[in-house]
């Protein structure tokens, strides 16, 4: 567990949209592609990370350029989210660039502080003059549904809602021991869960694009405190377990349905508060592949999640020094700190 870092003081110096830099004429211009039924169901938010490396890094230039490049190949984050005719959301490669900010800070990272991923790599192979690979799947229209479909679990409440229902109407309450909830209340906790490897056939992880749904694991607050660790933990390998490749399969024909749009759905990943306390939502992200991030400085000394505005949200992580230990980050109301923090120390 890491507590926040304060807060750092930071001067913007300037700031610019990065074009791809192709070595010849792009493959394509101008071209749309359309959302995949697991891009249209995932929240719509923005997440900030933090990588620190050592001051032998690259010129800020060269970093630019490296960003250029693997542009070309990542063409996505270059291009801009629009509708198409028939109000489809889609990707529009239009290569109108990538924000990218030069600022400046008289602030230390200390390199004891505890604390993303394939284009990130790539950006870093690019910088150093190296060839960028495995190259990225875009294919986003192989989660076509079955001819005919097959819909054999239930989704609405799950993945879908209708539309104006209130988010705590079909999203699962969760409850803790640090938050001081009653025993009595029956406590959900969502779990982020990537199909890459429960596809059958499994899909690389070189897919460039959301393929993420949500188990919800259940049990009575009282059971929770009582009861030993494991008790929880097999709760959760259960929900994780059951989202098979029959459940993504299942998801796939009834998101591409026509019944999403005949009864006015919409999908639940969207959380509009700002406190989801008695909800908790946890997200992995022990496989992304943080510390093969290198701009030519070596690896970064640190990686974490920037300050979220959302309470209750938790993310595991492997630990940047790379000795195989994992470090969990939760945002929490600060009169939930101490009983938290008590709570870590009787598990240790």
């Amino acid at each position: 567990m890491s507590e926040q870092i304060e807060a750092l003081k930071v001067r913007v110096e300037s700031s610019k949209l990065v074009k791809p830099l192709y070595k010849g004429e792009p493959s394509w211009a101008d071209l749309c592609i359309p959302l995949s039924v697991f891009d249209k169901i995932t929240c719509n938010n923005y997440m900030a990370v933090i990588y620190a490396f050592e001051p032998t890094s690259p010129s800020n230039s060269d970093i630019e350029k490296g960003l250029a490049t693997a542009l070309s190949e990542y063409r996505e984050w270059a291009g801009r989210l629009r509708e198409d005719a028939r109000g489809e959301p889609v990707i529009l490669l239009n290569d109108s660039g990538a924000r990218f900010v030069e600022a400046s800070s008289d602030a230390v990272l200390d390199r004891t502080v505890l604390l993303g991923s394939n284009f990130l790599v790539a950006w870093g192979l690019a910088t150093r003059g190296l060839p960028m690979g495995p190259h990225p799947l875009h294919d986003r229209g192989a989660f076509i549904p079955r001819n005919p479909p097959c819909v054999e679990f239930e989704h609405r409440g799950v993945e879908f809602k209708p539309k104006n229902a209130s988010d705590t109407e079909n999203l699962p309450l969760t409850a803790d021991i640090a938050r001081g909830l009653d025993e009595r209340i029956t406590s959900h906790i969502r779990i982020s869960v990537d199909g890459r490897a429960r596809l059958r056939p499994p899909v690389p992880d070189e897919y460039f694009g959301n393929l993420v749904l949500w188990a919800f694991p259940r049990a009575k607050v009282g059971d929770l405190v009582n009861k030993p660790l494991q008790f929880a933990a097999a709760l959760v390998r259960e929900g994780i377990t059951r989202l098979d490749d029959g459940y993504y399969r299942s998801f796939i024909d009834f998101a591409s349905s026509e019944k999403v749009k005949e009864e006015g759905l919409e999908a639940t990943a969207e959380v509009h508060e700002r406190v989801m306390s008695p909800n908790l939502e946890a997200h992995s992200w022990l496989r992304f592949p943080f510390r093969d991030v290198d701009f030519g400085g070596g690896n970064p000394f640190l990686f974490m999640p920037t300050y979220t505005r959302e309470e209750g949200l938790l993310f595991l992580m492997p630990s940047a020094i790379g000795d195989g230990s994992i470090e969990v980050y939760v945002s929490s109301l600060e009169h939930n700190v101490a009983p938290f923090k008590q709570l870590c120390n009787l598990l240790d």
